[in-house]
């Protein structure tokens, strides 16, 4: 059989591209969840409300993290600001992924799903409460303001402090590393 070796170069590419396409479309997904967070929390609603969009959503946010950490972990990462841009999406990628499935249990799994400390005071908004809750469980902050209520909210809870633990040692880790390479400008040195 012969191969054309044009064709080989464009099969390549082409799933080059694919791959890179499913990359840039995730990050557009963490970040378009993320501004809604932030800046119109009354969208939430209706984002949640729509299944295939919480699922494209679920499932672009799991993407990103994946492709991130398997890049940090087997990729050569060319400089410590490079390797910051990956840590900052493959974070909020993993909080939001698990403060999706935190949503998805307090609102049709386990309800109520998460339990409120006596004397919180303000309005409880499940749509915003999960990525709070998510964030100060990956950092392993635990404010006790708030606390997953079922067994799998608290498993899910376990396994996001470990992955936050995980992910923030290999970064530091492969931080020093890279810096440690780092050669002297002047030609003194080693």
């Amino acid at each position: 059989m012969h191969h054309d070796p044009a064709s080989d170069i464009l099969r390549q590419a082409s799933e080059h591209v694919k791959h890179r396409a499913i990359y840039y479309a995730a990050r557009i997904i963490v970040l378009g969840l993320l501004a809604s967070i932030m800046f119109f929390p009354h969208m939430l609603t209706l984002f949640f409300g729509n299944l295939i969009v919480l699922l494209a959503t679920i499932l672009g946010t799991v993407i990103l993290a994946l492709t991130l950490f398997a890049d940090l972990l087997f990729e050569k990462q060319e400089n410590v600001g490079s390797l910051i841009f990956k840590y900052l999406f493959l974070t909020l990628s993993v909080i939001l992924a698990y403060g999706l499935f935190y949503y998805v249990n307090a609102t049709q799994i386990e309800p109520p799903g998460i339990h409120y400390m006596q004397g919180l005071g303000g309005e409880k908004d499940v749509e915003r409460d999960v990525f709070y809750l998510s964030a100060t469980t990956y950092y392993t902050i635990g404010y006790g303001d708030m606390v997953p209520l079922g067994a799998y909210a608290r498993a899910a809870a376990v396994s996001e402090a470990f992955m936050g633990n995980l992910i923030n040692l290999i970064v530091l880790a492969m931080a020093f590393q890279n810096l440690l390479r780092i050669e002297p400008k002047d030609g003194m040195g080693r």
